[in-house]
């Protein structure tokens, strides 16, 4: 009998040697390449200025806020696992998934990973689909919640900063579509469950919004998950606001989390090369236009975009055989058990 785990082609469990290390120069460069970009924009000798300002205390920030970020993504992470029944991991092992997964960089985009270790501690495809789901829609979920809460803060500030196109929408979206999402998945999720086609993916999307559902519904259950992904998102802010502040920028902070997440598109976790280059285009216009000057938009983002990539990688790279072995050793259980029993065993159970 055959069973495997998802393809490797989708994702860089599996990459190794010179095809990794291509991969690591080419994160390198777009990273390279989109701060370039933007510092030509803002003006170099604006840029260069900026250098002179430079305050070495925030860069230590910037570490500390990635690294609080790191365990509220943890706690969240777990509890995605286990809401509504969810399969159970060792601790070791669910700390292995998270840091290997935590930088982006080897998932390729899509939460590969996650499926990965989902299906490794015995969840079937469509579960490891659907909770990798849930996963992301919890990430967004509550980033839009913090947008809310500071667009509304921005509103009645009546700072005018960021702009009202960027705050109005964020004041009033995002609750109405939680509770309509809701709604709507508990009124059709059990009508498209396990089906074919396209009805079976619409199937799983309304069951992962069920699992975000069940544990807004039972707050003192989940309370620690929930606030780990806010904790997650409110140090991954902080880390974006200190590498502006490495260079005598102070900014708002309502201001400068609705912009944060109108620029982040999407999570370094289910980006391509975990957004290399692409989130530090995204956010450094996007923290400008509400209220961050350009040069300081663009140095600020690109210190915090080059260490959220790279601090997490030297700890995702040397627990990426244990990941791997984690998979093996589940093909290899599944293997024995669907083994018939010997002819000895089946007499003696005669």
């Amino acid at each position: 009998m055959h069973i495997s785990l998802p393809s490797v082609t989708g994702h860089h469990i599996e990459r190794r040697g010179p095809a990794l290390a291509m991969l690591l120069v080419l994160a390198a460069a777009l990273q390279l390449a989109a701060g370039t970009g933007m510092a030509y924009v803002a003006g170099f000798s604006s840029v260069h200025a900026l250098l002179g300002d430079f305050q070495p205390v925030w860069l230590a920030a910037v570490v500390g806020a990635l690294g609080i970020s790191f365990a509220g993504y943890y706690y969240a992470y777990e509890g995605m696992f286990t809401v509504d029944g969810g399969p159970t991991m060792k601790g070791s092992q669910m700390r292995t998934v998270v840091t290997v997964g935590f930088g982006g960089f080897l998932a390729h985009g899509g939460g590969v990973i996650d499926r990965y270790a989902l299906e490794a501690a015995g969840a079937d495809q469509r579960e490891a689909k659907t909770r990798v789901s849930g996963l992301a829609g919890l990430e967004h979920g509550v980033l839009a919640l913090g947008g809310t809460g500071c667009a509304v803060a921005v509103l009645a500030s009546g700072s005018g900063q960021p702009p009202m196109d960027f705050t109005i929408p964020w004041a009033v979206i995002p609750v109405p579509g939680f509770l309509i999402a809701f709604w709507l998945a508990e009124r059709y999720r059990d009508q498209f469950r396990g089906r074919d086609g396209w009805r079976g993916s619409l199937g799983n999307f309304l069951e992962s919004i069920h699992l975000i559902r069940a544990m807004f519904v039972q707050p003192g259950r989940f309370a620690i998950p929930l606030a780990g992904m806010a904790l997650f998102w409110a140090a991954d802010a902080f880390a974006a606001w200190s590498g502006m502040a490495m260079f005598g920028f102070r900014m708002n902070v309502a201001s400068m989390f609705v912009g944060f997440a109108t620029g982040m598109v999407f999570t370094r976790r289910t980006g391509p090369l975990a957004g290399a280059g692409v989130l530090m285009l995204c956010l450094s216009l996007t923290i400008w236009y509400s209220g961050a000057p350009l040069a300081v938009a663009v140095v600020g983002i690109f210190v915090y975009r080059v260490l959220a990539l790279w601090l997490p990688m030297p700890a995702s790279l040397a627990l990426l055989p244990t990941l791997r072995r984690m998979g093996e050793h589940h093909v290899a259980g599944a293997e024995d058990q669907a083994q018939p029993p010997d002819e000895p065993a089946l007499r003696r159970g005669v």
